[in-house]
């Protein structure tokens, strides 16, 4: 049976060998009460760039999320 962690370090694996060249954020939001999320550009050895965002944990007791946006 996979675990969440085998699944999020399944997601990451696609990174492995990639290069961070930036830093990312989402921007400000739109509603005053929400968050603006930040993150990291990883290049891969191909040349593409993955954005990897940090997500919060809604219930402030867990290690949270993250997303990877971008084509590899």
């Amino acid at each position: 049976m996979q675990t969440n962690t085998d699944f999020y370090l399944n997601q990451l694996k696609r990174l492995v060998g990639g290069r961070i060249t930036a830093l990312a954020r989402t921007g400000p939001p739109q509603d005053a009460f929400d968050e603006e999320f930040f993150g990291i550009v990883i290049t891969l050895q191909n040349g593409k760039e993955l954005t990897l965002t940090f997500l919060a944990d809604d219930e402030g007791n867990g290690p949270g999320s993250f997303e990877i946006l971008g084509k590899e």
